[in-house]
């Protein structure tokens, strides 16, 4: 079998692949397979949270000044590897 340790790292890849994802807001899980959305070239728009309130986002372009390890944002994944700086053309 699986070993129980590699559970949540093998739910964070299969998540980051599906065609949408529903996270839950303030969370770090979530945040990262977002990120990992973004570094596979997946549009933030099939992301979604589950708060209602905060349900749409990840499908507009902030600034984050506080709670930054609440979710992921395309600063941390636009331009990775070239010399492309963030924008939110390219988002």
């Amino acid at each position: 079998g699986v070993d129980p340790n590699l559970m949540g790292m093998i739910d964070a890849i299969v998540a980051s692949r599906g065609r949408v994802f529903v996270g839950t807001w303030f969370s770090t899980f979530s945040g990262y397979i977002n990120r990992m959305r973004g570094y596979h070239g997946m549009s933030m728009l099939d992301s979604w949270y589950s708060f209602p309130s905060r349900k749409t986002a990840v499908h507009t372009w902030e600034r984050v000044d506080h709670y930054v390890y609440a979710y992921e944002y395309p600063t941390g994944w636009i331009g990775i590897d070239a010399n492309i700086p963030p924008d939110k053309t390219i988002f």
